[in-house]
Order: C-alpha cells, then structure tokens, then sequence
C-alpha cells in the first residue's frame, strides 16, 4: 500500500519547517487539540489520556528550552554520525 500526504498535511508540514520552535510547537498543539475535538473516543481512553498529557509536557518543554532558532534536525544529526562510521 503507497501512502500519500494529504494537501492540508503536505501544508501543515511545509508550514512547520518554516517556523521557530516556539511558534512550530503552538501550532503542532493546536493541530492536535483539533484533532482531538473531532476524533471519536477510543476504547483506551486511559492510555491516550496518558500519550495526550506526555504530548503537552513534551511541547512545555520544547518551549521551555527552544531557542527560537531553526537548524538541521536531529534524523540529519544521527544521519551524519552513522555515516562517518561508516
């Protein structure tokens, strides 16, 4: 099965790559809490609950430690290790 990006996703991801952190991670939170508003509930409502509240910590700490500066990302990083080992 191919998948393929949606217009809006496509978007949404180009819109990301163009933003500060700080700014990148409200609208990443935004997204979400929309989805959220439109997803019927899962039956592991419990667990989701608990990805949900990592999510929001996850994103307090990116702007917590968010230097509102983009650069390359850390798959470019890991890349460029693994290729010099090689």
């Amino acid at each position: 099965m191919i998948l393929t990006m949606s217009a809006l996703a496509l978007e949404i991801d180009q819109t990301l790559q163009q933003l500060d952190s700080a700014t990148a991670s409200r609208l990443e939170r935004l997204v979400r809490d929309a989805l959220a508003l439109v997803k019927p509930p899962a039956a592991s409502s419990a667990q989701d609950s608990k990805r949900q509240e990592w999510l929001r910590r996850l994103d307090r700490l990116r702007e917590s430690v968010g230097t509102g500066k983009t650069g390359i990302s850390t798959e470019v990083i890991i890349e460029d290790i693994r290729s010099e080992r090689d």
